[in-house]
């Protein structure tokens, strides 16, 4: 797969030269300039591919990619993102608290590549005026994650329609080596999936990234072209989706948190009352339970009954191996 930036970094890069370049970038410009596509230089229509990827990803978040058609003259088509296409929309505005989980995201991100970027933006929000709330939520800083381990490589893979392979541990506890074809990584409720075709079994196969057990094994660079696929249609990566969701509807928990707790926090609650019954969907019940158990004094299991079990036992196992 190489050492070019991850598409996140790669995203960065492209919408920042669009936005510097008055008149435009070429492809040829953009590809020189940006690490995740001069890395690939021996392969042009991969880049080729890649790019055309990535301007739809950036048109799907709202940013507007003008092409400027090539000339009479011999000038290459070029790129841009208008400034004033590119600014905070208008009537929309940030609360104090607000502002300040968004400090606490950049704080969690510190360590990451993207850090400075992240900071920069926030400098921009405050600059608007909005003034930080006075409560202080860096305690709640550990509870933040950044997404599992195999989100990336699984990102990477998807990327380049390649096959992976990785242990899966069932909510049995069985573990078993999957070989897949990957088409798309989906959060429900919190909860990263992986959407794909199992080889082994022949259909389509969703799985929770939290039960990967083992890192993400990619096809050595020497061999990939033998493992790659053609990418499904967005047809069939939406049914799959459809699934999911239909899935995880039928599955609904409900609780009741108390007012300016970590669990409050977490579930985004904002209500003047002192505690507040949700609702949450989920695609696996042992990985609810595991995730409530983290809040356990903030909040109460009202339904279903068997998630109320799963938690008791899974605290009364604890207390044994500690006893």
């Amino acid at each position: 797969m190489g050492s070019e930036a991850n598409k996140s970094e790669r995203l960065l890069q492209l919408t920042s030269a669009l936005l510097y370049s008055k008149r435009g970038l070429t492809r040829k410009e953009l590809f020189f300039a940006i690490d995740g596509y001069h890395s690939d230089a021996a392969d042009e229509a991969s880049i080729q591919r890649k790019f055309e990827r990535d301007k739809a990803d950036l048109r799907n978040l709202g940013i507007q990619i003008k092409t400027i058609d090539a000339t009479d003259e011999g000038e290459d088509q070029r790129y841009l993102i208008a400034a004033d296409t590119f600014s905070w929309p208008k009537g929309v505005e940030l609360t104090p608290h607000q502002l300040q989980l968004l400090e606490l995201a950049a704080a969690a991100w510190s360590k990451a590549s993207i850090s400075t970027e992240v900071n920069q933006g926030l400098v921009k929000i405050k600059s608007l005026g909005v003034v930080p709330a006075e409560n202080n939520l860096i305690g709640v800083l550990p509870s933040i994650r950044t997404p599992e381990p195999a989100f990336a490589p699984l990102m990477k893979a998807i990327e380049y329609s390649v096959e992976v392979s990785f242990r899966y541990r069932r909510a049995d506890g069985e573990i078993k080596l999957r070989r897949v074809q990957p088409w798309r990584l989906h959060n429900i409720d919190g909860q990263w999936m992986l959407v794909s075709f199992d080889l082994e079994e022949g259909q389509v196969r969703n799985f929770l990234l939290k039960r990967i057990v083992s890192r993400i094994f990619l096809p050595p660079a020497n061999q990939e072209a033998q493992f790659r696929f053609e990418a499904p249609d967005e047809k069939s990566v939406t049914a799959a989706i459809n699934d999911l969701a239909e899935f995880a509807s039928k599955n609904l928990a409900t609780l009741r948190i108390r007012r300016d707790t970590a669990a409050w926090l977490h579930f985004g609650i904002e209500s003047p009352n002192d505690q507040e019954e949700i609702s949450v969907n989920y695609m696996d019940l042992a990985l609810l339970a595991e995730q409530l158990s983290d809040f356990i004094f903030d909040l109460e299991v009202l339904a279903p009954e068997e998630l109320r079990k799963t938690l008791r036992e899974g605290f009364e196992r604890l207390a044994v191996e500690h006893g």
